[in-house]
């Protein structure tokens, strides 16, 4: 996170996390996180208070550690996605998710994606293989993010601003489907 408390990042899609890899590691990134899987679940109440405010609460199990994440809006216009994002570790994602359930709030919808991350000049690049493709995802200071970009061969006209949540939704919505949950087979 560029700022304390908020989140600047762009997704930039490509053919293969084989290529995505070794276009970082080709421009110096190092390796900070083998590719793992992880599982996400958002939760929200029943009428979908959280979604509709723009507000999202993410619990993401991964490499046997749990995270608990709350994104929300931040004002203004932006030519990256910025989001003010609170997150913390948990020790039990099983005995989180019986508190947030307690508390009326229910899963939502449920995506999957490997992820490798990388760290180069400052920003975190992470790998992100999802059932619809992938992903290099950029966070970090808004600068190093479009100098990066850019040395990838991507300008702002490029960069995916979306949710992995909406991503899938257009997709579906483009097939006609409903988009249920995003899931590994």
């Amino acid at each position: 996170m560029a700022a304390a408390g908020r989140e600047t990042e762009i997704k930039l899609p490509f053919p293969s996390a084989a290529e995505a890899a070794s276009r970082l590691l080709s421009l110096g990134a190092r390796l900070l996180r083998e590719r793992e899987l992880e599982d996400n679940v958002l939760y929200d109440f029943p009428g979908d208070d959280l979604r509709s405010g723009g507000r999202m609460l993410r619990l993401r199990r991964a490499g046997g550690v749990g995270i608990l994440t709350f994104k929300g809006p931040v004002q203004g216009k932006f030519r990256h996605k910025v989001r003010e994002e609170r997150e913390t570790g948990i020790e039990d994602a099983g005995a989180s998710a019986r508190i947030l359930e307690g508390l009326g709030l229910v899963p939502k919808y449920r995506y999957q994606k490997y992820r490798a991350v990388f760290e180069i000049d400052g920003l975190e690049a992470s790998v992100d293989e999802t059932p619809l493709g992938c992903f290099v995802e950029l966070e970090g200071d808004e600068e190093a993010i479009d100098r990066i970009a850019a040395t990838l061969g991507f300008g702002p006209d490029r960069y995916v601003l979306l949710t992995y949540r909406q991503i899938h939704e257009e997709a579906a919505a483009s097939r006609g489907v409903e988009p249920g949950d995003l899931l590994f087979p």
